[in-house]
């Protein structure tokens, strides 16, 4: 059975999947989101939320360009996504601070503020007490810090919940619990196959779907992805408010206006195991108290884990494969909060055919062909 055939379908109802459902339904297009359990599930639903540009400056240039696009567009998809949806995002600049310890904390903080100097990324350069006067619960034996005013937050869960409910109030479709078991490029357009047999037609589909997006029958190859597992611990706050994400080598604090603060994490190659670890939360818990000794005494709320999308050279994974009409959104490992806006455009871009700013050849599915399986994830 084939079902009415629809502009775009997206597999995938994660962050990603739904910025791009959104974006298109701007423009008036027809859209199905599918999603093989409950959109904005997995690595969206566990994400801490910083957006950072920190963390990619001196690794791949184009990927920090990117990253730099899309965090300069973050404030007007904020303000799109919360005035259609209704619901406010937890998004706040409120700078970050990375804390640095030992004999040589000042000289790795030089090395570090030249890295991002050579990125062009505003960092001032703080003593141990300039830390202590911005931030009194932090370590005193901090000896070095780097001060990052243009980083920002939001909470991941709140926002892909405001995105999809933005995309279902312009006509988006969400299916959850569907399952697409394969894409079939047609000479017409384009058919998801899914687990229940039907067929659903279209005449474009974007795989974002993750670390999963490789198990798709027919498009596999084109997103060799793999899971990256990460935990996180989740702590009262309210009792230790802090004005700055907090990061060190290993880990970081991430405050959030309801008064959760999230300290993380690990990057596991695990497969699709989603347990947490004693060994994972002894790591995360030990950072976050180096940094802020306080946070002992906090309870904690929550624990869980995410499995991030990673690729065989770590990019993300954009644009149109050589079948007609299926593209590929995903891969985006450890920035899929961050890298949304600029995703969602691009998609855009390449279903529509207009020009875009940003060359898609790095990021491109058509990079996979002929190679093997994915390479290990990384780890931090």
């Amino acid at each position: 059975m084939v079902a009415m055939a629809q502009d775009v379908v997206v597999i995938g109802g994660g962050l990603v999947g739904s910025s791009i459902a959104f974006e298109l339904a701007r423009q008036k297009l027809r859209v199905v989101v599918l999603d093989s359990s409950q959109p904005a599930g997995e690595a969206s639903w566990a994400a801490a939320g910083m957006l950072t540009l920190a963390a990619e400056a001196g690794t791949d240039e184009h990927l920090f360009r990117l990253a730099r696009a899309s965090l300069e567009e973050y404030p007007a998809f904020i303000t799109a996504v919360e005035s259609m949806s209704g619901i406010h995002t937890g998004y706040r600049r409120c700078g970050a601070l990375e804390l640095f310890f030992g004999a040589d904390g000042v000289q790795a903080q030089r090395q570090h503020g030249a890295r991002l100097a050579g990125f062009r990324i505003v960092a001032e350069e703080l003593g141990s007490r300039q830390v202590q006067a911005l931030e009194p619960a932090v370590n005193p034996e901090v000896t070095a810090a780097i001060r990052l005013h243009d980083e920002a937050v939001v909470d991941s869960r709140r926002l892909t919940r405001a995105v999809l409910v933005a995309a279902q109030r312009l006509g988006v479709e969400i299916r959850p619990g569907t399952p697409a078991r394969a894409v079939q490029a047609e000479a017409k357009g384009c058919e998801v196959v899914l687990a229940s047999g039907e067929h659903l037609a279209a005449g474009h589909v974007v795989i974002a779907a993750g670390a999963a997006s490789t198990q798709l029958g027919g498009v596999g190859r084109y997103a060799p992805t793999r899971p990256a597992r990460g935990q996180i611990v989740v702590l009262e706050g309210s009792r230790l408010p802090l004005q700055h994400t907090l990061r060190t080598p290993g880990g970081y604090l991430v405050a959030h206006d309801d008064g959760r603060l999230l300290a993380g994490s690990t990057v596991e190659d695990a497969g699709f195991e989603h347990a947490v670890t004693a060994g994972g939360l002894l790591h995360i818990l030990q950072t976050a108290v180096r940094m802020v000794p306080d946070v002992a005494r906090l309870p904690v709320l929550e624990t869980y884990s995410g499995l991030r999308p990673d690729t065989p050279d770590h990019l993300p994974i954009l644009g149109p494969t050589d079948l007609p009409g299926v593209s590929v959104a995903t891969g985006h490992f450890r920035n899929g909060i961050l890298l949304a806006p600029v995703t969602a455009r691009l998609a855009r871009a390449w279903i529509l055919g207009e020009p875009t700013d940003i060359s898609l050849e790095p990021f491109s599915p058509l990079r996979f062909l002929g190679q093997s399986q994915p390479s290990a994830a990384r780890t931090v």
